[in-house]
């Protein structure tokens, strides 16, 4: 199990350490997303401090270090030096309130 469905605030994302990773859980309502902790563009964390993500607007979330903006749906970069990058999406589940990965 990554963490509880309820431990990720709605619109927001919460950093999860699994098997020796930096994983970044992004909610918005039942939806949820999860990706490597690592922005595309120089190999970085998205964020800076512990726990602490740059979310703006309406699902996105910013690289702290580039100003990178990416979608939680699909971890694209839409703006900042990385445009046409993804995060690296990890296969997720809900069950039973759980976030669970996925065998892939």
């Amino acid at each position: 199990m990554l963490c509880r469905l309820d431990a990720v605030p709605d619109g927001d994302c919460l950093e999860v350490m699994h098997g020796g990773r930096s994983i970044v859980v992004m909610r918005s309502a039942q939806q949820v997303w999860a990706y490597a902790n690592v922005c595309p563009h120089f190999s970085l964390p998205l964020n800076s401090q512990p726990n602490e993500f740059l979310v703006i607007g309406a699902r996105q979330v910013m690289c702290a270090y580039h100003c990178a903006i990416y979608r939680f749906e699909d971890g694209v970069c839409i703006d900042g030096p990385a445009v046409g990058l993804r995060l690296d999406a990890l296969p997720i589940e809900v069950v039973d309130g759980e976030i669970r990965l996925r065998d892939a």
